[in-house]
């Protein structure tokens, strides 16, 4: 390649990445500018490795899997009498393969821009630094009551502000408290391992702990039990072993507390915090109406048992289960069900596979005996683990069907391809 071909080459290189990088940090908080740049980038990069795109054995699968799905769609097209018992409209399926086919694009076209731990740890940063308006929409609406919605362009940049009845069920710049929480779960363990990491001078040191700290907060007063589970589990996953010598702490803080709340004015106020902080309903397991989501997953595998090849296409669920309880649920509050459910168990069990295997082809890479105890292994192993709090949260709930997430669910799942291929 000659020199002038080869400063072209670097500067189209330079150009795919720069717009995915502000694509990923415009991700949470203007959307719509976001797909601009991210969607630059995935062309600039597909249309440079197109010639690859076979090459890769995961990419065969999910164009198979495309395939599936568009047949799919078709046989939804032609309404059954179980879909037209359920008044159910088939253009949702076709509408729905905008939450799979696109994204199999943005699992390969992002790689490219994934390739080093370097451009991995970069990522990682870039999200973080993203995540600065939802923490201060977020306690801004919890603590300052800023209401909204507020858009500008035209309604191309939506914050949703919902006036709290508390400072808990933060939504910040999401539409709803689980995907505000799930978000932040991501970020977690990015934030944790930077923290852990940057520690060359006081100002690092001060600004990682700080902003550690506001995700915790902002994350607890979502008050999403899915995400305070994301929350533990992620900084278990990520400290290990180092989450023994805090335990010290943790144990006198707690008997701190339970001596001085004995006394009678200390107990008062440790009370009024507790229960404004964390209101009772958040204990409570069971759904409105006495629904539990395990009467939803029941419902859902019955659905599943009449129509396992094609399914009853996507969005039926809410109207079957509508009409078999009198109940609105929007989700089977299980993403591998929502897949078999909107387009049959082989669409299901091939992305599943797909996704599962991705992961722990790259987990067991990262937490191998002889990366254990290697320092330089934490941003790998922060993107794992964010990755592996992204899969179990849609065990139960389906938080993927908003953009941002789904973005970054197949970025991580690419990224996880990168660090399987080689560390």
């Amino acid at each position: 390649m000659s020199i002038s071909n080869q400063v072209k080459h670097n500067i189209k290189n330079n150009f795919g990445k720069l717009n995915f990088l502000i694509g990923i940090f415009l991700l949470p908080s203007a959307f719509s500018l976001s797909l601009v740049f991210l969607l630059i980038s995935l062309i600039s990069s597909i249309s440079r490795n197109k010639n690859n795109i076979l090459n890769d054995k995961y990419n065969v699968f999910l164009l198979i899997g495309s395939f599936w799905l568009i047949i799919c769609s078709t046989v939804h097209s032609f309404r059954n009498e179980f879909l037209i018992a359920n008044d159910w409209d088939s253009s949702l399926s076709w509408i729905g393969l905008a939450n799979w086919i696109p994204l199999f694009c943005c699992f390969y076209g992002f790689q490219f821009y994934l390739r080093t731990p370097n451009e991995r740890k970069t990522f990682g940063l870039i999200l973080i630094l993203g995540t600065f308006p939802v923490i201060v929409s977020g306690l801004g609406q919890s603590f300052f009551n800023w209401n909204g919605p507020l858009e500008t362009l035209g309604g191309l940049i939506i914050w949703y502000q919902r006036p709290l009845e508390n400072i808990t069920e933060l939504t910040g710049l999401f539409n709803n408290p689980n995907y505000a929480g799930l978000w932040l779960n991501i970020v977690w363990p990015f934030c944790l391992a930077f923290s852990i990491r940057n520690r060359t001078n006081i100002f690092q040191v001060f600004s990682g702990f700080l902003f550690t700290l506001s995700i915790a907060i902002t994350t607890v007063l979502t008050n999403s039990r899915s995400a305070w589970i994301g929350l533990v589990l992620g900084t278990i996953l990520i400290l290990g072993r180092k989450i023994i010598k805090i335990i010290p702490y943790l144990t006198l803080t707690s008997v701190f507390i339970f001596l001085t709340s004995l006394l009678p004015d200390l107990g008062k106020h440790y009370k009024r915090i507790f229960e404004v902080v964390i209101p009772n309903q958040s204990w409570v397991s069971i759904e409105q109406n006495n629904i539990t989501r395990i009467d939803i997953w029941y419902s859902a595998l019955q659905n599943i048992i009449k129509n396992p090849l094609f399914g009853s296409g996507a969005g039926s669920f809410p109207q079957i289960f509508l009409n078999e309880t009198g109940f609105f649920r929007g989700h089977p509050h299980n993403l591998i069900l929502e897949l078999m459910i909107s387009y049959g168990l082989p669409a299901a069990f091939l992305i599943t596979i797909i996704i599962s295997t991705l992961f722990l082809v790259a987990f067991l890479k990262i937490f191998s005996i002889k990366n254990e105890n290697n320092p330089n292994m934490i941003f790998e192993k922060a993107w794992i683990i964010s990755l592996f709090i992204l899969l179990i949260s849609q065990m139960v709930d389906v938080q993927y069907f908003d953009g941002r997430i789904s973005i970054v669910f197949w970025i991580l799942l690419g990224g996880a391809r990168n660090i399987g291929r080689k560390i």
